[in-house]
């Protein structure tokens, strides 16, 4: 079965972006709600991407979790940290939306479990302690920077992060520069094998993207991702996703200045996804 994603990517390099159906649906989107739209839809098998607004900053939001996790990972190969390693978690961690760890004060917590959680549920304490734990965002920039990535740019911690202000560039990244990073950090040499399939079991565990792209998945397929909303209408999403009969693919949806409803932005990234995943 020849999907539509493999009709991106050959088009990408022979067709102007703007005429394909996507492009259009993301203009409607605008249209309707003003703000930007962009995403990246990236090959893992060609390395081939296909994007519209592809290069454009949108703030990360809690989509920046993965790296943090990532990191900590490849902090632990390299000797700088350890897995194993606790943090008292204190009444001054707890932040807006931290339903786990609002429940554990004055208890300690082993970093990998901190991502388990983050990763999961999102939470913005135990997300806070990852990065505070692994040098904080300027650590995390530079890890970025030392993959490659000059693009992507954390600056504050949960949840000033999210404050997604017009033309700030700060906690941001653009939607090829993610599915470029989630290709190195889970098909590159930046992590072990081991911690790949770490980081891709967190990705898989996910419980707070049930409403996204997970709701128009089709049957047989698997799906792992990092979701992230913000204010100022913004709303993000990274994903690995798994067909049923071809090689798995990368994709990138963000929006921010928009005027839609939390369920309206759920609602557009959702009919995007439907659009990419529909098989021909």
């Amino acid at each position: 079965m020849k999907s539509l994603f493999l009709f991106l990517v050959l088009m990408v390099t022979s067709y102007d972006t703007s005429a394909h159906p996507l492009a259009k649906m993301l203009d409607a989107l605008e249209e309707q709600y003003g703000g930007s739209f962009g995403l990246s839809i990236l090959d893992v098998e060609t390395q081939k991407q296909f994007s519209i607004n592809g290069d454009m900053r949108f703030p990360m939001m809690s989509t920046f979790k993965s790296l943090a996790c990532a990191k900590l990972l490849h902090d632990a190969e390299n000797g700088k940290q350890s897995l194993k390693a606790t943090h008292l978690i204190q009444k001054q961690d707890i932040v807006t939306y931290s339903p786990v760890m609002k429940k554990k004060v004055g208890d300690e917590i082993a970093l990998i479990d901190a991502c388990a959680v983050t990763m999961k549920t999102s939470d913005n304490a135990a997300a806070n302690i990852v990065l505070s734990e692994t040098g904080g965002p300027a650590d995390l920039t530079s890890f970025m920077r030392a993959m490659g990535d000059k693009i992507t740019r954390l600056d504050r911690y949960e949840t000033e992060l999210n404050s997604a202000i017009a033309g700030d560039e700060r906690d941001t990244s653009t939607p090829n520069a993610m599915t470029k990073a989630y290709y190195q950090l889970l098909y590159g040499d930046v992590l072990s094998e081991a911690s790949e399939s770490q980081l891709t079991d967190w990705l898989k565990s996910n419980e707070v993207g049930g409403s996204l792209l997970r709701s128009v998945l089709p049957n047989g397929w698997s799906i792992g991702d990092r979701t992230g909303a913000g204010e100022n209408g913004s709303r993000g999403i990274v994903a690995v996703v798994w067909p049923q009969d071809r090689s798995p693919f990368i994709v990138a949806i963000y929006m921010t200045q928009t005027s839609a409803s939390f369920k309206e932005r759920n609602q557009a990234i959702a009919d995007i996804g439907r659009v990419i995943f529909i098989s021909r």
